[in-house]
């Protein structure tokens, strides 16, 4: 890994380093050198020096640079970019030049500065730079080199002088903060109530309602919402409380006949259903859903290549259903009509059914093998207990708060726990996305964004966080305060 040298001649309130000679004078005593910092910090080093240009005299025809360089006894040196400073006329003659040939920028560019000598650039000059770090720089010393020269560039004058002995070695590296995320427990779920809700894409003969379980995709149909329900059926973890069937029909043809032909595939899968699944017939619940214009809402809006797929939109939002058969006929010559017919409309007639069931509770042995299978039979609580069984951070700790959030997305609890997990393995936006749909206004919500913004390096913030939290006596709120602390402590022994 490369080690960087962070040179920064800088005017301002610094700590002196090297106090025997953290003060001096360059150019025949004209310009005071103070040295701020000199220092390595992690894989830098870090050197603040001030220099002062007001009582600096350069003739107007004349030019001086300073070159600060670094050097040690075996005689390996490394000049940084130099500052230019220019008399009046010298200046005036250096832009004309430069405008001229078109060359300021590349002038500029070998430069660390080139400026000329008037009352605004006269006091503290600010210096910045940095270089790759070589080894031989453990011993070096830092000089400036002065060279005052007149116009035709012959040097007049030159003066090499010290103004630091040496760079001080330091193995300071940064503080790496130690997170304390805050679970909330959830609230136990005294009857768990699950469904299971399927679409089933049923092919009836026109305007008939009979199922024919050979008849075009029924046999693949029929066995996906069988399956679904033997499955519940035969899980002894369960008892089924209802099922509910809702036909839809897709909307050609008239309104009233299409209500009765929904209801009445409705009724044809309960028939179905209640012959094959043992289910009681008492505990089917019907629905018509009549014309479903949502179904065809939902399928425009996901063509992205439909050229009239916002006019068509705003013909189901904005008319009743009468005119919006009537206007979407009249599209295109009533093309597009037939190819909705052919390509669409057989997709809206299908029946949802959704089957409703209670799942007994779980002690923790037996909840860490559902959690496996069948996690959507677990609470939250439950879910939580399995977690705990585990590390906090490990893997299998994690995974079981991603399964719960999976399981459960909306629910603000979960989201606050799988923030805290993702905190923990620092996958910063898996956690900023989970706490937008955490349970707020608690103390474990504020300390969990705190961690959230101390990991981001916005320690005030992180700060005022901690001590809403900690003022409900959150205790890994106090511990974060104290990881606030030593950050802050730690980054000032950096920067000074």
């Amino acid at each position: 890994m490369k080690k960087i040298i962070y040179i920064c001649l800088v005017c301002g309130v610094g700590m002196n380093i090297l106090p025997a000679e953290a003060q001096t004078t360059v150019h025949g005593g004209e310009i005071p050198v103070k040295i701020q910092r000199l220092r390595q910090v992690r894989d830098s080093v870090q050197v603040a020096i001030d220099f002062d240009f007001t009582n600096l005299s350069v003739a107007t025809e004349r030019t001086l640079i300073l070159t600060p360089m670094l050097t040690n006894e075996k005689g390996r040196e490394m000049k940084l970019k130099d500052i230019q400073i220019n008399g009046r006329q010298q200046h005036k003659a250096f832009l004309r030049e430069t405008e001229l040939s078109g060359s300021q920028r590349q002038v500029m560019a070998a430069h660390y500065a080139v400026i000329g000598l008037d009352r605004e650039n006269r006091g503290p000059f600010h210096y910045v730079t940095e270089l790759d770090f070589e080894p031989w720089m453990n011993e070096a010393r830092m000089y400036v080199i002065s060279d005052l020269c007149a116009c035709g560039g012959e040097a007049q004058q030159l003066a090499t002088e010290k103004i630091a002995e040496r760079i001080v070695m330091e193995d300071v590296k940064p503080y790496r903060v130690l997170p304390n995320v805050a679970y909330l427990r959830p609230a136990v779920e005294e009857i768990k109530a699950r469904t299971e809700s399927s679409d089933v894409f049923l092919d009836f003969p026109v305007s008939r309602t009979e199922i024919n379980p050979g008849f075009g995709n029924n046999p693949r149909e029929l066995s996906k919402i069988e399956s679904i329900t033997n499955e519940i059926r035969s899980d002894a973890n369960v008892v089924v409380t209802g099922v509910s069937i809702a036909g839809y029909a897709s909307p050609e043809g008239e309104i009233g006949f299409n209500n009765e032909l929904s209801r009445g595939r409705a009724e044809a899968l309960r028939s179905y259903l209640a012959s094959r699944s043992g289910i009681p017939p008492h505990l089917y619940r019907l629905g018509s859903g009549g014309e479903d214009w949502e179904g065809l809402s939902r399928i425009i809006q996901g063509m992205n290549n439909f050229a009239p797929k916002e006019t068509v939109l705003s013909i189901i939002r904005y008319y009743n259903p009468v005119e919006r058969k009537d206007r979407l006929k009249a599209l295109d010559g009533g093309r597009l009509w037939e190819w909705m017919l052919n390509e669409i409309y057989p997709r809206l007639r299908r029946v949802v059914s959704r089957i409703e069931y209670t799942v007994r509770g779980f002690d923790v042995a037996e909840a860490k093998e559902v959690i496996k299978t069948r996690p959507q039979q677990l609470s939250l609580n439950e879910m939580f207990l399995v977690a705990n069984t585990y590390e906090e951070g490990s893997k299998e700790f994690e995974a079981v708060f991603e399964t719960a959030v999976r399981i459960f997305p909306n629910d603000p609890v979960a989201n606050l726990n799988a923030a805290a997990a993702a905190l923990l393995k620092k996958d910063l936006v898996k956690a900023e996305n989970y706490l937008r749909k955490a349970q707020r206004n608690n103390p474990a919500y504020y300390n969990n964004l705190g961690v959230l913004n101390m990991m981001q390096e916005n320690l005030p913030r992180a700060k005022t966080l901690f001590q809403r939290a900690a003022e409900a006596n959150l205790e890994v709120a106090l511990k974060n305060l104290e990881e606030v602390k030593k950050k802050e402590e730690a980054d000032k022994l950096l920067t000074n």
